[in-house]
């Protein structure tokens, strides 16, 4: 069964890492054939990541989907398996209108707000037939011969407008995170550990808050530090942010590294933070990577109660949850002050991944799906 792997963005940012490149690869392990089509990687390599979403033009993304369209037309055989909706998801789209071609819509974040399709209505109306957004996604998953989505909210979301869906969270490789082979030295400060891609105002918020909670946590814990690792288009003004407002507590800033050096990263760390300022259809419906990277690190994890997080942590067992800044506080002082109790939640955190979450057990869920798509001849 030939599996075409169509991603926006490269593999430098994690949903086409993990759910175009990495599902490939454990699908290939499970007898399939695959390979990946980046938009980013294998048609625009000259840009950077975020310019897929802020410098492309209507006639830059055209001649995108064009020349993915031709690259596809003589594998339309194959099952597409198209990560996101937006205008890169206009080249399967046609080849299936017109040609016949079959595809999977995966759907690991609700985009509808932040879709980025073309900016002229024209051109949105001549390929997905509307100008709007959510008609666009809409119209996407009704037409897919299935969808897969990353969390149970989505699994909401997309049942009332295509039959077949299957939930696969993004999930991690248990065997690149794992905890650190061995204990940080009692006298070593205790690291909390945030990482990500500040791409807006949503996650420049977010991330204050986990500052805002360290600067309390650091006043009854002094050696402690908070090591925020990450890039985007609103990093810097996230690290002048954090600078200005408590530049007396030692926040560790470290800029955006490869995706392959991250797990090293992680095993500095002795608790992850997840905060969420906001609840709204983007958090609710988010799986977030680096929960799972945190959990199978070992790592007790600090997290926003709101969304897939319900459905992950257990709280005072694989993590704790928290509603409000104070009661991130609580959680934080907490894992702090009992390392035993701390070593119990990250032991718990790593079966979690392990049973759950690893690629192995959400490749084996995936393959599962994805054989019902298979043509008979």
């Amino acid at each position: 069964m030939k599996i075409v792997f169509i991603g926006h963005s490269g593999i430098q940012y994690p949903h086409t890492r993990v759910r175009c490149y990495g599902f490939a690869k454990a699908l290939k392990e499970r007898g399939f054939d695959t390979e990946v089509l980046s938009f980013k990687d294998h048609l625009a390599p000259h840009l950077k990541e975020e310019d897929m979403y802020a410098k492309l033009r209507d006639r830059d993304k055209m001649r995108l989907v064009l020349s993915a369209a031709r690259r596809l037309f003589g594998k339309r055989d194959a099952l597409f398996y198209v990560q996101k909706a937006h205008f890169h998801s206009a080249a399967p789209y046609l080849l299936s209108r017109f040609f016949g071609a079959r595809y999977i819509l995966d759907y690991d974040d609700y985009d509808v707000p932040l879709s980025n399709f073309f900016h002229r209505g024209r051109w949105n109306r001549l390929l997905f037939g509307t100008h709007r957004w959510d008609v666009i996604t809409e119209r996407l998953a009704r037409k897919a011969v299935g969808c897969v989505v990353s969390s149970h909210y989505l699994e909401e979301y997309m049942r009332p407008l295509n039959p077949r869906v299957a939930r696969v969270e993004t999930g991690v490789d248990t065997g690149d995170f794992h905890p650190p082979r061995t204990e940080h030295p009692e006298d070593a400060p205790l690291t909390f550990f945030w990482n990500g891609i500040v791409w807006g105002d949503e996650i420049h918020r977010s991330v204050m808050l986990a500052v805002r909670a360290f600067a309390r946590v650091h006043r009854e814990v002094p050696n402690s530090r908070l090591l925020l690792v990450g890039g985007g288009f609103h990093w810097q003004r996230l690290v002048e942010s954090a600078r200005a407002d408590h530049d007396d507590i030692p926040i560790v800033f470290r800029g955006w590294f490869p995706p392959e050096a991250m797990p090293s990263l992680f095993r500095e760390a002795d608790v992850g933070l997840l905060p969420f300022a906001l609840d709204n259809e983007w958090v609710r419906g988010k799986s977030p990577t680096k929960l799972f990277e945190y959990l199978a690190t070992g790592l007790p994890v600090v997290a926003t109660a709101v969304g897939e997080v319900r459905h992950v942590l257990r709280h005072g067992e694989n993590g704790l949850l928290s509603e409000s800044e104070d009661q991130m506080v609580e959680g934080m002082l907490r894992l702090a002050r009992d390392r035993d109790f701390r070593g119990q939640v990250g032991r718990n955190a790593r079966e979690t991944a392990i049973t759950h979450y690893s690629q192995e057990v959400l490749g084996d869920r995936l393959a599962e799906f994805l054989k019902q798509f298979e043509r008979r001849l």
